[in-house]
């Protein structure tokens, strides 16, 4: 009986700790979010990014199964990126108008935005690998 009241307190202060390790999220942002956080384009016609951190949006589909697919290869970019880079997602069908604007045809498409106040884009399913490289070079990351 005490081997197993030890072990479970150590699974508890396992568990505790593991649990309490800060992991980044990438936040689903709408239309005026977007408008604060990345780039308020009805404000500024061209790009002026919000942001002191470039900015990757992925724009996605609740149905599409690239998008799911890439989900978590962006979640692993911000990860490893913490503190360098910010992530954003929009739901294309929860927010048509900004999908519109931002002329989303297909999901995924990810939307890069540097600090030089330049917008890329790039459209489809990439491995993890792919994904970062693409970070890095439209984002001059390091």
């Amino acid at each position: 009986m005490r081997k197993v009241g030890v072990l479970s307190i150590v699974f508890l202060l396992l568990s505790i700790g593991l649990s309490s390790a800060q992991k980044v999220e990438v936040k689903q942002i709408s239309d005026a979010e977007f408008k604060s956080l990345v780039w308020n384009y009805t404000k500024y016609p061209s790009v002026k990014l919000q942001s002191k951190l470039p900015v990757i949006v992925d724009f996605y589909a609740t149905w599409c199964g690239p998008c799911k697919l890439l989900a978590p290869s962006i979640d692993k970019l911000l990860d490893e990126y913490k503190g360098k880079i910010l992530i954003y997602r929009v739901d294309v069908d929860k927010d048509r108008a900004l999908a519109e604007k931002m002329h989303i045809q297909a999901m995924p498409t990810l939307l890069f935005f540097d600090m030089k106040n330049t917008k890329s884009q790039s459209v489809g399913y990439m491995s993890y690998d792919e994904l970062k490289r693409e970070a890095i070079a439209r984002l001059s990351l390091k």
